[in-house]
């Protein structure tokens, strides 16, 4: 049909309008070119993509995400240099506008029609992120064990003290007292409740679905000289029970799922003293759009990034009063770079722990490569947040005046 791009036109399109360096593309036929905005100083590609056949470049072309990432993690598609260019590609506006990716667009919906995010679904999709064992974990991960976003007070700090660093500011968000009672949902390692425990003195209870990660927390709390003081369950939040000065939720928004935001927030409610603080940090998406397909599919089952508004909607649907916002995206850009770091770094340990096969070695090895890096690029250039929001169950006028006690 006279006016349709061929295949190899599609991407030379797309290339010669989205990237932002030099990008050489080698063909499944062999042949080469480079695209790139002129002007840029040099001539020589960032970056090299290489379709090992034409079957990998339709997968991109009308799968999208999804397909790219299958390709790439099949080995049809090798990126040599700086693959987080690649991954940029996708951000740039004219993919909106496009058709060929629609179908890709369409797939994450079709998960609001499976009940992912039940009490037996949960705990289902977290072991299949969460149990692949603490050892590979703690290979890329700080000392804390913490895989959730890290405060940098100044870019030059270490991963475990920006870990660190995190803990203590949700303490002052949440005025933390000796001897008040802390309920951690969706607690992971035990990080926040230990640090917690350890600084300002509190109890608390932890809940997770992970027995790898409840097994390690319990462990820790006692070396941590803190067992008789926290303790930690393998139980859904939904069960959870008590009444606690403070709440806090850190990294597990993100599995609840929109259809379930009324549950949780009940919950929250039944478990907060009147006037009690919580805090809430999750991901977020600013747009609603929804979440990537590659991402639920081979990262996290069941995963939905909430809306800012949705968030704040439900939760004044219950009576929990924002009382402060914090957007702390770049953050996370410099604590999956460290990550991205270390999992390089640490490449032959990480193998030998995955298994004896090979082939589903590396194919996992780059699956994750893709997730950490592509997360990486969505937060420093994309369109991912992350919300730190500290709410009341009511109203309280007993809270200080101003924001002096958070960096004092």
């Amino acid at each position: 049909m006279e006016g349709k791009l061929s295949l190899k036109g599609q991407i030379a399109d797309y290339a010669r309008q989205c990237a932002v360096e030099p990008l050489e593309i080698v063909y499944w036929d062999g042949s080469r070119e480079t695209y790139g905005l002129p002007g840029n100083g040099t001539s020589h590609p960032a970056c090299t993509l290489h379709f090992k056949n034409k079957k990998a470049a339709q997968q991109t072309i009308f799968r999208g995400s999804l397909g790219f990432g299958e390709a790439y993690m099949d080995g049809d598609i090798e990126v040599s240099g700086n693959l987080q260019q690649i991954i940029r590609l996708s951000l740039h506006p004219v993919f909106d506008s496009c058709q060929a990716p629609i179908v890709s667009k369409l797939l994450p919906l079709a998960g609001l029609f499976y009940n992912h995010n039940s009490i037996d679904g949960a705990h289902k999709a977290i072991a299949f992120h969460y149990d692949r064992g603490n050892d590979f974990y703690r290979e890329w991960l700080d000392d804390s064990m913490s895989y959730s976003c890290a405060y940098f007070k100044n870019p030059g700090n270490s991963l475990e003290q920006a870990q660190l660093n995190k803990f203590e500011h949700i303490c002052r968000k949440l005025l933390l007292q000796p001897g008040e009672r802390l309920i951690d949902v969706g607690c992971g390692w035990g990080g926040m409740l230990i640090y917690a425990a350890k600084h300002y003195q509190v109890t608390g209870i932890g809940y997770t679905l992970s027995q790898n990660q409840l097994d390690y927390a319990r462990e820790w709390a006692k070396k941590a000289g803190v067992a008789d003081r926290v303790s930690f369950r393998l139980q859904d939040y939904r069960k959870a029970e008590g009444t606690f000065d403070k709440f806090v939720s850190i990294g597990m928004f993100e599995h609840v799922g929109r259809k379930y935001y009324p549950a949780f927030f009940t919950k929250a409610v039944e478990l907060l003293k009147p006037g009690g603080i919580g805090l809430l940090h999750t991901i977020g998406k600013n747009d609603g759009s929804p979440t990537d397909s590659w991402i639920t599919t081979y990262i996290f089952p069941g995963g939905e990034l909430p809306q800012l508004y949705d968030i704040c909607r439900v939760a004044g649907q219950h009576n929990l009063r924002l009382i402060d916002m914090e957007n702390l995206r770049y953050h996370y850009h410099l604590t999956l770079e460290e990550w991205i770091r270390r999992f390089e770094q640490r490449l032959d340990r990480i193998r030998t722990l995955i298994g004896d096969q090979p082939e589903e070695t590396e194919r996992f090895l780059r699956c994750w490569r893709l997730y950490l890096n592509g997360s990486s690029v969505n937060f420093h250039h994309g369109n991912l947040d992350l919300y730190q929001l500290t709410f009341t169950r009511g109203l309280t006028n007993e809270l200080p005046l101003t924001r002096e006690h958070l960096y004092n």
